[in-house]
């Protein structure tokens, strides 16, 4: 395991690179957080995937988005469409790296960087081997309708941001996110495609899973759709966090 940094336009951005033994080059995948998460992730969810990948043979590169965990940059000025950039970056690295084969890499994300995953499919498609989505977000203006209701619809009608659990999420956020679409990124993308949802999962709804399996089905494109039962949506269980490493495992190994 090795601490790295590389730049996203004026940032530089951190992170952990899991190199698996054996010999070079490596197929890689990385893995991109959701909003308001990190490298780490709820129960070391981010670290345990990536040990399990660089075992099976398979490097992966976890890092920060600009603004979170050790990068830099404020949370207040992220948005979707920067930590897309923020993850071109980090394909960027992974293609230059000498231990990683450049036409063997894949992408990962779980809840919001699913949608910043997909939406990288979307736009540099050609040098991504698969995709994996993780309690996804599909469709952000399910998201917008949740906060600008209640006390943040107040919030945002006094000031130009919300105060969401201790962290600035500022309206150009919401306006960038209610431009993006996701699930028509992916859809258009031909590459193999793996979507996995908690039954459970309270916090991003198993419909939007299905949204994507929808997506894909319209536009004829191979997609491995995976219902995980009982699971929450980061699959905070020993049980769940297996099901999930094994479904990733998997389908990189036979990707990549």
């Amino acid at each position: 395991m090795q601490f790295v940094e590389f730049t996203s336009g004026a940032h530089t951005l951190r992170g952990m690179l899991h190199l698996p033994q054996g010999r070079r080059p490596f197929p890689a995948v990385m893995l991109c957080h959701g909003f308001s998460g990190h490298r780490i992730e709820a129960h070391f969810l981010f670290v345990t995937i990536a040990r399990r990948l660089a075992r099976a043979g398979v490097a992966a590169l976890r890092f920060d988005f600009a603004g979170s965990g050790e990068s830099d940059g404020e949370f207040a000025d992220m948005t979707v469409s920067r930590e897309v950039d923020d993850a071109a970056a980090a394909l960027e690295f992974l293609r230059r790296h000498p231990a990683v084969s450049p036409d063997r890499i894949g992408v990962a994300g779980l809840s919001l960087g699913g949608a910043v995953a997909a939406l990288l499919a979307g736009r540099r498609g050609a040098d991504l081997r698969a995709v994996a989505l993780i309690s996804a977000v599909a469709e952000p203006a399910r998201i917008l309708s949740f906060i600008r209701t209640g006390k943040f619809e107040v919030q945002l009608a006094q000031r130009d941001y919300i105060d969401w659990d201790g962290l600035m999420v500022r309206r150009a956020f919401l306006q960038d996110l209610e431009r993006l679409t996701p699930a028509e990124a992916i859809a258009a993308w031909p590459g193999p495609l793996l979507v996995v949802h908690g039954s459970e999962d309270a916090t991003i709804p198993p419909s939007e899973a299905y949204t994507y399996r929808q997506r894909r089905a319209d536009a004829d494109t191979p997609t491995r759709f995976e219902i995980v039962r009982g699971a929450d949506h980061t699959y905070n269980s020993l049980e769940h966090t297996e099901r999930l490493c094994e479904l990733l495992e998997g389908f990189f190994r036979e990707k990549l």
